[in-house]
C-alpha cells in the first residue's frame, strides 16, 4: 500500500524570521507505518506541482496535516484537491487543529485521527475495524462517530523516531536558507494547563518524555547532518529537571555544537542546571510572562501569582547563566485587560530585562477552556474565520478599545521595550553563532539581515504594521529615547565584540583616541538623539545613546578628536523601514554620500589615515 504525507502550507520566506522547518508530526506519522506500507512526503513549500507529484506516486492513502488553524484552509484545500485528482484514494486528516474541530475537519476528507496519531494510523493501514481505532473519526450512516482517543504511551521511546530520510534532496530546511536547522521532539504535553494552551486541550496535564539515552541519539543523528540551529517542538522541555541534566552532559561529553530554542516554564534557582543548559547548547529559551495584572494570571491559570519580581528573577538567572536570547510571551486584548496596563505593557516587559518580547493578541484557539468561556460571555468575535487566528490580529471584542487603538498599543510596546542597551541586546546571538558553532561571517550577517524587522514586531507573514513603521521611527526618537532610565542607553556590552566579528579591527585602531558620535537629525534639521563611541586603545570602550537633551560634548583631553557621523530622518526612515530591499540599501548609500558631502566624518578618516600611513613611513 502506498500512503502519501502531504505537508499543504506555503509560508512566505520572510516569516518567523526566516525559519523553514520540517513536518516533525508527518514524519513521525511515516515512521510508525513505512515497514507495512511504501511512504512518501510532499512538502509544498518545495513542490511546484505539488498535485502533480502526489498523482504519480498514486497513494491510496493520503495523509494531510491540518496542524495550525491559521493555516487550516490551506490544508482542506488541498485535501479537497487530491480528492478531486485522485477520487479513489482515502484522504485522512490529522494535526491540532483537526483534532479541535474533527467534524469540520471531515468535510474534506474520509476519516480524522484525533490525537497522537502514531498508533492509529498504523491500526488504519493493518485494516483494524475502525470502530476499534482509538481517535478515529468518521461518518456512517449519515452520523460523524469520533471514537474516545487512546491512552498516550508514558514513555515515548516505544515511537521510532522521525522518518528524516523521506525528505527529497530539494527539501532544505534552514533559517533563511543560510543556517541548517531541524526539529527535535524529547517530550509530548505539559506539566501544566493553561487556559488558552491550544496543545493542552488535547491530553490535559499528561507530561510524557523520551529517555535522555534517546535524545542524545536523536542529537547526534542531527549533528552528523550538519545541523547547527535546532528549535525543539516540547511544550515544557524542562518538565524533569534530572532528564534534562543527563541530556544536556550527554551532549556536553559528545563536544556536539548546535545551537538550540526551547520553550520551557519558567522556574527559578538551579543556577547550576541553567549553566550547564547553557553550556549543552541550550541558549535560546522562550516562556510565558503573560500580563502584569495578577488577575489575569490567575485567568490564565499560570501558576504564578505576579510576573514582576518572579520573571524578572528568571530573566536574570538565564542571562548569568550564558543565554543569549531570552524571550517572554505576553498576552493582550483581553476583555478584561484594563487599557492602561495594555498601554504600559512595553515599558513593564523591558524591566523584567528578557533579550525579545513576543505580545500576542488574546486568541481563543478551538477546543480551549478559554474560548468557551469568552463564548459564554458572547466576546467573540466569530464572524472572522480561522485564517485570522495569528498573534498580531484581533479575535476578541474588547469593551474599552477599537482594533485600530490596540494595533497602535502593540505598535507602542515595540518601541517602549527595544531601548538602545535591548537593541544591542540581539548582538548575542549572532555572536554565538560565529564564536561558538563557527558558522560563516557572510552566513551570520545575511541572517541578521533577514531578521531585521523583528525590531518592528513583525516576524509572522503579513507585516500588520508596516503601515506605522515610519510613526514608531518618529516616536522612538520623539518621546521614548527622553523616558529611557540611564542603565538603557547604555550600548556598551557587546558592542566591541561585534564589531571585532564585522573585522573592523583595522578601523578601530585606525580611528583610536576618536569619539565617534552619530547623530540622528529630525525632521526640522535638529538633533533628535545621538550614540557616542569612545574609541581607546583600538576597542570601543563605551557606546552610549543620548536623547536630544543629553548629546554627548565635544572630545576632550590630549590627543582626543570627535568625528560625527548624520543620519538624517528623510535616509533614516527608509534604510530601516522601507518598503523593499532596493529601497533600503539604496537608503544606505545615500546616508554615506550624505555623510561625504555634508558632516566631518570622511574627514576625519582620511586624516587618521595620512596620519598613520606618516608614522609608519617614518620608520
Amino acid at each position: 500500500m502506498r500512503v502519501a504525507f502531504v505537508y499543504p502550507t506555503k509560508i512566505k520566506k520572510d516569516s518567523f524570521f526566516g525559519f523553514v522547518l520540517p513536518s516533525m508530526a508527518l514524519e513521525r506519522l511515516a515512521a510508525a507505518v513505512e515497514d507495512i506500507a511504501e511512504c512518501e512526503l510532499f512538502d509544498a513549500r518545495f513542490e511546484n506541482k505539488l498535485m502533480d507529484e502526489i498523482v504519480r506516486f498514486d497513494p491510496a492513502v493520503v495523509c494531510v496535516n491540518v496542524k495550525t488553524t491559521l493555516y487550516s484552509k490551506q490544508s482542506y484545500d488541498a485535501a479537497d484537491s487530491i480528492k478531486k485528482r485522485i477520487p479513489g484514494a482515502v484522504i485522512v486528516l490529522g494535526g491540532l487543529h483537526a483534532t479541535s474541530c474533527p467534524e469540520e475537519a471531515l468535510a474534506h476528507g474520509d476519516f480524522v485521527i484525533t490525537g497522537e496519531g502514531e498508533n492509529s494510523l498504523r491500526e488504519f493501514i493493518l485494516g483494524v475495524p475502525k470502530e476499534k481505532i482509538g481517535g478515529l473519526a468518521y461518518k456512517s450512516g449519515g452520523k460523524i462517530t469520533v471514537n474516545q482517543k487512546i491512552e498516550p504511551p508514558a514513555c515515548m521511546d516505544s515511537l521510532k523516531p522521525p522518518a528524516r530520510h523521506l525528505r527529497k534532496p530539494g527539501y532544505i530546511y534552514s533559517a533563511a536558507g543560510l543556517i541548517k536547522m531541524d526539529l527535535l521532539e524529547t517530550s509530548r504535553g505539559c506539566t501544566h494547563f493553561c487556559s488558552f494552551c491550544s496543545p493542552a486541550s488535547v491530553y490535559p496535564s499528561k507530561y510524557r518524555t523520551h529517555s535522555a539515552e534517546y535524545v542524545i541519539e536523536e542529537i547526534k543523528t542531527l549533528a552528523a547532518d550538519g545541523v547547527k540551529y535546532c528549535m525543539l517542538t516540547d511544550d515544557h522541555f524542562g518538565g524533569d529537571s534530572g532528564r534534562v541534566e543527563k541530556i544536556c552532559d550527554s551532549i556536553i561529553a559528545s563536544g556536539i555544537k548546535i545551537a538550540f530554542f526551547c520553550f520551557i516554564r519558567p522556574f527559578a534557582g538551579n543556577m547550576d542546571l541553567k549553566k550547564k543548559m547553557v553550556k549543552a547548547g541550550f541558549v535560546m529559551l522562550s516562556y510565558g510572562a503573560e500580563s502584569p495584572d495578577p488577575a489575569q494570571l490567575a485567568r490564565y491559570n499560570k501558576g504564578f501569582g505576579e510576573s514582576a519580581g518572579f520573571i524578572k528573577k528568571v530573566n536574570a538567572e538565564w542571562l548569568a547563566a550564558g543565554a543569549c536570547y531570552v524571550g517572554n510571551s505576553f498576552v493582550f486584548g483581553d476583555a478584561d485587560d484594563d487599557k492602561e496596563v495594555i498601554a504600559s505593557l512595553g515599558a513593564f516587559a523591558r524591566g523584567l530585562d528578557p533579550t525579545y518580547i513576543e505580545p500576542l493578541y488574546s486568541q481563543p484557539f478551538p477546543a480551549t477552556r478559554y474560548r468557551e468561556t469568552l463564548k459564554e460571555r458572547g466576546l467573540l468575535i466569530e464572524e472572522r474565520g480561522w485564517d485570522y487566528f495569528t498573534e498580531g490580529r484581533l479575535l476578541i471584542r474588547h469593551p474599552q478599545l477599537s482594533e485600530d487603538e490596540l494595533k497602535k498599543l502593540r505598535a507602542r510596546m515595540w518601541v517602549d521595550f527595544f531601548s538602545p542597551r535591548k537593541a544591542t541586546g540581539v548582538f548575542r546571538v549572532p555572536l554565538y553563532f560565529y564564536r561558538t558553532l563557527e558558522i560563516p561571517l557572510r552566513s551570520v550577517l545575511k541572517y541578521m539581515k533577514a531578521c531585521d524587522y523583528s525590531v518592528f514586531g513583525c516576524i509572522l507573514e503579513d507585516k500588520f504594521y508596516k503601515d506605522l513603521y515610519y510613526d514608531m521611527i518618529d516616536d522612538y526618537f520623539g518621546r521614548a529615547m527622553k523616558e529611557f532610565e540611564p542603565r538603557e542607553l547604555d550600548m556598551t556590552e557587546n558592542f566591541d565584540a561585534f564589531t571585532d566579528m564585522l573585522k573592523l579591527v583595522p578601523l578601530k585602531r585606525l580611528l583610536e583616541n576618536h569619539d565617534i558620535v552619530i547623530n540622528v537629525a529630525d525632521d526640522k534639521k535638529s538633533i533628535a538623539a545621538s550614540l557616542c563611541l569612545k574609541i581607546r586603545g583600538g576597542k570601543i570602550l563605551i557606546a552610549r545613546a543620548a536623547p536630544k537633551d543629553q548629546r554627548p560634548r565635544s572630545g576632550r583631553g590630549r590627543g582626543i578628536e570627535r568625528t560625527d557621523f548624520y543620519a538624517p530622518m528623510f535616509l533614516l526612515k527608509p534604510a530601516m523601514a522601507g518598503a523593499s530591499v532596493l529601497s533600503r540599501n539604496l537608503a544606505v548609500i545615500l546616508l554615506i554620500i550624505y555623510n561625504a558631502l555634508f558632516s566631518n566624518f570622511f574627514l576625519k578618516l582620511s586624516k587618521a589615515l595620512l596620519k598613520k600611513l606618516l608614522t609608519h613611513l617614518s620608520f
